[in-house]
């Protein structure tokens, strides 16, 4: 069965306005307005642990997604509110809430971090079970999490899957949290973008960066995408660090991933898009 993004009866729209001539042309945006979304909302997108095409954390669960863009069907049976959900290697960690056929060793109220080696399909608690709900969590080149549960300004640290949770020293309010292949922990904060360089023991503003509001890290962690304001995106890169305008997303921006590409693959009020690179 294949389920759609939006709640009409057509194909995910893979709708991108290319960059066309020598002319200054405005850069590719995703689509246009459209019906709401049959799922009602996406936290993250992160690549499917057998390299074919990613992973959606929604409020129902995971879903399946091609790297093209097209929606699949929900992997596995429980259908959990999945926060903060990463990857280390083929392992998949995840937070939030439970839901509808999500055993009751999970959790109650709060899932604490949760772990699974099979893609998704089923999962096993690891940490703060009923307690703690991360709605954010990054996994950094070495394998590092870093996290920050609901309620704590406190950033957090595991080195072992999740097991276990160390301050990184750091406090402040994260919206969202990537790092990139330097070992740098950028975190978009209500005072713009934040970054460390040591592990998270201190965070300093990024430097020339535009203000965004989510953010994201290529497979290879060389290339940052940022949403901005009026869903202007941004790219950077670890060898030119400058900031460039590269597209428009479309109203509210949910959740964003960089594919192998380099190709955005986006959810916003146009739904589910793929956005060519320029």
């Amino acid at each position: 069965m294949r389920i759609h993004l939006r709640a009409t009866a057509s194909l995910v729209a893979l709708t991108s306005l290319l960059l066309t001539g020598c002319a200054a042309a405005e850069p590719p945006s995703t689509g246009s307005d459209h019906a709401d979304t049959a799922l009602s909302h996406v936290h993250a997108i992160v690549p499917a642990p057998d390299d074919d095409g990613f992973l959606l954390g929604t409020h129902e669960g995971l879903y399946a997604a091609t790297a093209d863009g097209q929606l699949g069907s929900r992997v596995g049976s429980y259908g959990f509110d999945a926060m903060g959900l990463t990857a280390v290697d083929d392992t998949l960690i995840a937070s939030g809430h439970p839901g509808r056929g999500t055993p009751g060793e999970l959790g109650e109220g709060n899932l604490g971090i949760i772990r699974s080696s099979d893609g998704g399909t089923t999962w096993e608690p690891v940490a703060f079970t009923g307690e703690k709900d991360f709605h954010v969590l990054t996994a950094a080149p070495d394998g590092t999490l870093y996290g920050q549960e609901t309620g704590s300004a406190q950033m957090l640290a595991s080195s072992d899957l999740g097991a276990s949770w160390s301050p990184t020293g750091a406090t402040l309010l994260a919206f969202a949290l990537v790092v990139d292949a330097t070992g740098r922990i950028i975190a978009t904060t209500p005072d713009g973008p934040q970054v460390s360089t040591d592990r998270g023991a201190t965070f300093g503003p990024l430097p020339d960066s535009p203000t965004v509001s989510l953010i994201a890290v290529s497979p290879d962690g060389q290339q940052l995408i940022g949403v901005g304001s009026k869903g202007s995106l941004w790219s950077s890169t670890t060898r030119d660090p400058s900031w460039r305008n590269i597209g428009t997303a479309h109203g509210s921006t949910q959740a964003m991933a960089v594919t192998d590409a380099g190709d955005i693959l986006i959810v916003d009020d146009s739904g589910l898009s793929l956005l060519p690179f320029t």
